[in-house]
C-alpha cells in the first residue's frame, strides 16, 4: 500500500500481507481527513505463484472525503463503487502479463458523518459451472485461477511447456475468477468425465467463445451452445446419424448469472446501479436427468411431418408422427448426485427413453416421446408411468423438481427392496435371479410375467428361508422364517410395501428379523 506521499510500505509491513485484512496506517490518514479535497492513492501488488515475489503492481486513488460522504448518502444505491485497477510488471524486463482486478470500495457513515470505507478485491469476473457433471475449461489468456467451496477443489491441469492454453477442471458448483486485462476472455467447454453411456461429445462448436469484460459489461443474451456428438462415437448408431432435423449434440448456454429464468423463458429487466456482489457468468443446462436404475439413456425425437412439430394434443399422435432421433445423448457418473446423469434439451422438445438390450440401433428398446415440462412433480405413487412404443408398461416412471435453470428429472423403477434388517438376505423371485441385500440398502425388483411379485427371503447367517409372499400391494405381511435344515420356525421378517419417494414408485421395506416368532 502506498500513502499519497509515494513512500513503499510493502517491505515495511510485509507480515500484513498473509493476513485476508489489514487497516491503513492512522498517519496516512491524517493530512486526507484535514483536506477534504485530497485524495488517498493505493497500491496493490498481487502475489503470483509462479514469481512468489511483487512482480506487478497497481494504483488507484480513493475519491476524496466529502465524495466518500456523498456516496454513502446517495439515494440511487450508489454505496458500492468498483473500481479496475491493472497491475503491470514493476520492470519492463519481467516477462508477465498485467493482471487486472476490480476493487470494490463499498462506504458507510459511523455516527452518521465519518465515512467508514471497506475495499473488497474481486475479479473481474467469476465463471461457475452449474452443469451436473464436471466441465473442462480452456482459455489463451493469462491469470485465471480456480476458486472452491469444496475440500477437494477444482484443477489446473498440467500442460506441455509448448502449450499456449490454460486449462481448468471443474466440478459442479465450482468457479474461475478471471483476473485477464482486456475488453474480453475467449473460453472452450467440454465435459471432463468420459460418459460411461450414450454417444461421446467434444468440445464446444464454434470454437472459442468471447466473454466480454469491464466495467458494466455484460453478455446481451445468453450464448446457446453444443457440445458436439463425436463421429467415431455416431458410428454406432448410423440410423441417428442421418437425421436432420435434430440436434447434433447437447446444448448448454452461457450468461449472466442474474439473467438465469428457468428454461429461459422470461426476460430479465436489468436495474441500473452497482450489484451488491462480484459479477458472474454460469455455464448451465436448463434440465438434466438423473437415472435411479442406472442403464438408461435419453433421445431426442422430431416429427417427420414439420407441420406436425407442436399440433399434437394426445399421446397416440406423437407416436405414429415421431420418426426421427438424434443419437443417445451421454451417460455421466455422477459425484454430486451419485447416479448416471445425462444432459437434456429444452422442456418443450420431445424426447423418449431408450435402454440398450444390445449395442447398436438394433438392440435400441424406445419409449413413447414426451415432453419434461408433462412430467408430473409430484415423486412416489404419483410419479408419470413411461410405455414402451408398443405401448407395453415399461416398469419405469418418471417426476421432476424445479430448479433455477428448468427441470430435474428422475426416472426411478416402480419397485425397490429395502433391507431395514441387521442381517444380509437374499430375494429369490421366480423366474429371475436372485440378489443379495446388505443392510440398510436398495435393489430395483420387478413384476414378474403374471404382472406381480412374488419372492422368498433367504437369510444366509441364520441357514433360513421364508415362505413365498406376494409383495407388490400396499400393506404389511409378517413372513415366517423356517430353518432350511429341520423345517423348524426360527422366528419371522415384518415387509410392508409403502408409498415411495425420491428413489422408486414404491418401497418394500424388509424389518428386523424376530426370533421365536411362530405361524
Amino acid at each position: 500500500v502506498n500513502g499519497s506521499g509515494g513512500k513503499s510500505l510493502l517491505k515495511e509491513s510485509e507480515e500484513l500481507m498473509t493476513h485476508s485484512k489489514f487497516g491503513l496506517p492512522a498517519p496516512l490518514l491524517t493530512s486526507f481527513m484535514i483536506d477534504t479535497s485530497e485524495t488517498l492513492c493505493l497500491q496493490i501488488s498481487p502475489v503470483l505463484k509462479e514469481t512468489n515475489d511483487f512482480a506487478l503492481a497497481g494504483m488507484f486513488n480513493l475519491p476524496p472525503l466529502d465524495r466518500l460522504v456523498e456516496i454513502a448518502t446517495s439515494s440511487q444505491g450508489e454505496a458500492r463503487r468498483v473500481i479496475e485497477v491493472s497491475c503491470s510488471p514493476s520492470t519492463r524486463a519481467r516477462n508477465l502479463s498485467s493482471l487486472v482486478a476490480n476493487v470494490c470500495c463499498k462506504v458507510t457513515l459511523v455516527d452518521g458523518a465519518h465515512p467508514f470505507v471497506q475495499l473488497f478485491i474481486e475479479p473481474r469476473v467469476v465463471m461457475t459451472n452449474r452443469l451436473p457433471v464436471s466441465v473442462l475449461l480452456r482459455t489463451p489468456m493469462p491469470h485465471t485461477l480456480v476458486s472452491s467451496n469444496s475440500d477437494s477443489g477444482g484443477e489446473s491441469l498440467e500442460h506441455d511447456d509448448d502449450s499456449k492454453y490454460a486449462t481448468h477442471e471443474l466440478a459442479s458448483k465450482e468457479s474461475v475468477e478471471v483476473f485477464t486485462p482486456g475488453p474480453s476472455i475467449a473460453i472452450s467447454l467440454t465435459c471432463a468425465d468420459v460418459p460411461i453411456g450414450g454417444t461421446a461429445i467434444g468440445w464446444n462448436e464454434g470454437g472459442w467463445l468471447d466473454i466480454p469484460l469491464g466495467k458494466n459489461k455484460k453478455i446481451l443474451e445468453p450464448l446457446k451452445c453444443t457440445f458436439p456428438f463425436e463421429t467415431k462415437s455416431l458410428d454406432s448408431y448410423p440410423s441417428s446419424c442421418k437425421t436432420t432435423s435434430v440436434g447434433s449434440g447437447s446444448e448448454f448456454f452461457v450468461l449472466e448469472a442474474d439473467d438465469v429464468t428457468p428454461d429461459l423463458k422470461q426476460t430479465v429487466t436489468r436495474t441500473s446501479g452497482s450489484s451488491d456482489s462480484c459479477r458472474t457468468v454460469v455455464i448451465m443446462v436448463c434440465n438434466y436427468v438423473v437415472d435411479h436404475i442406472g442403464s438408461i439413456l435419453f433421445e431426442e425425437v422430431a416429427p417427420s411431418d414439420n407441420t406436425a412439430r407442436r399440433s399434437s394434443s394426445t399421446r397416440s399422435s406423437i407416436n405414429s408422427s415421431f420418426l426421427d432421433s438424434s443419437p443417445p445423448f451421454s451417460a455421466f457418473s455422477s459425484r454430486l448426485h451419485r447416479r448416471r446423469v445425462s444432459l437434456l434439451p429444452r422442456s418443450s422438445n420431445l424426447i423418449r427413453l431408450v435402454q440398450l438390450t444390445m449395442d447398436g440401433d438394433e438392440g435400441m428398446k424406445r419409449s413413447v416421446p414426451f415432453r419434461i415440462e408433462d412430467v408430473s412433480m409430484t415423486e412416489g405413487i404419483d410419479a408419470m408411468p413411461i410405455l414402451w412404443m408398443d405401448t407395453t408398461p415399461t416398469g419405469f416412471f418418471l417426476y421432476r423438481h424445479l430448479t433455477t435453470e428448468g427441470s430435474e428429472l428422475h426416472v426411478v423403477p416402480e419397485y425397490v427392496v429395502f433391507n431395514g434388517s441387521n442381517d444380509v438376505i437374499v430375494v429369490k423371485q421366480l423366474s429371475k435371479n436372485p440378489f443379495s441385500l446388505d443392510s440398510s440398502k436398495i435393489y430395483p425388483i420387478e413384476r414378474d410375467r403374471n404382472n406381480s411379485i412374488v419372492v422368498q427371503f433367504d437369510i444366509p447367517s441364520l441357514n433360513a428361508l421364508t415362505g413365498p409372499v406376494q409383495i407388490d400391494k400396499v400393506g404389511l405381511r409378517i413372513c415366517v422364517a423356517r430353518s432350511k435344515s429341520t423345517g423348524e420356525a426360527l422366528g419371522s421378517l415384518a415387509v410392508q410395501t409403502v408409498i415411495g419417494a425420491r428413489d422408486s414408485r414404491l418401497v418394500i421395506k424388509i424389518g428386523a428379523f424376530n426370533a421365536g416368532e411362530e405361524q
